[in-house]
């Protein structure tokens, strides 16, 4: 289950079916992985990878996964992504640390990922669905997403100040920050 379901944005706008469905699900997937990037996970963002003889190696920021445990892994490309299990880890000889899974594929010689890949433990891949908190603070941004969108900006409001051209900018999550509160991810290194 996501964040938000298409049904409730739209019900929540007020907009029926007068958009196209992808449109609003883009919004919607948009808030989504704004939201999802700042909560705390499991999980390491992946700078490289490479394939050699159907093991895959990825390059990582602080790898905390050991061997034998399922990972979902994005933003890395084919064949890549996917569902893997850490088969081994360790760190190459620059202090970089990585983890290897097995993949079926011809050998990929090593390659940078920008932006950075993730990996994230797959137990926790829909732990923030059920969150009433983190559904809301979705549900605002994909809001916002929305009037940006679909809105003049140029329109002057009561107080005849024009909107602020920023609406997307800091002050979005700094709106929504008091409900993800003990769920932000305070790293601060992760892509």
């Amino acid at each position: 289950m996501p964040l938000i379901a298409l049904s409730e944005l739209k019900s929540v706008l007020g907009i029926g079916n007068i958009y196209a469905d992808s449109d609003v699900q883009e919004v919607a997937d948009a808030a989504e992985n704004i939201i999802l990037s700042y909560l705390i996970f499991d999980d390491v963002a992946i700078n490289g990878v490479q394939l050699t003889n159907n093991v895959a190696r990825f390059y990582c920021y602080d790898n905390t996964f050991v061997i034998g445990q399922a990972l979902t892994v994005t933003g890395c490309g084919s064949p890549f992504n996917g569902s893997r299990t850490v088969s081994k880890t360790g760190y190459d000889e620059y202090g970089v640390s990585w983890f290897e899974a097995a993949i079926t594929n011809a050998d990929i010689t090593k390659r940078r990922i920008i932006p950075n890949g993730r990996a994230v433990l797959t137990s926790q891949a829909t732990l923030y669905d059920a969150v009433p908190e983190c559904r809301e603070a979705a549900l605002a941004v994909a809001c916002d997403l929305w009037i940006t969108r679909t809105g003049t900006l140029g329109q002057q409001g009561v107080d005849f100040q024009s909107p602020a051209p920023y609406r997307l900018g800091r002050s979005m999550l700094t709106r929504v920050s008091g409900l993800l509160g003990k769920h932000l991810d305070t790293r601060g290194y992760l892509g």
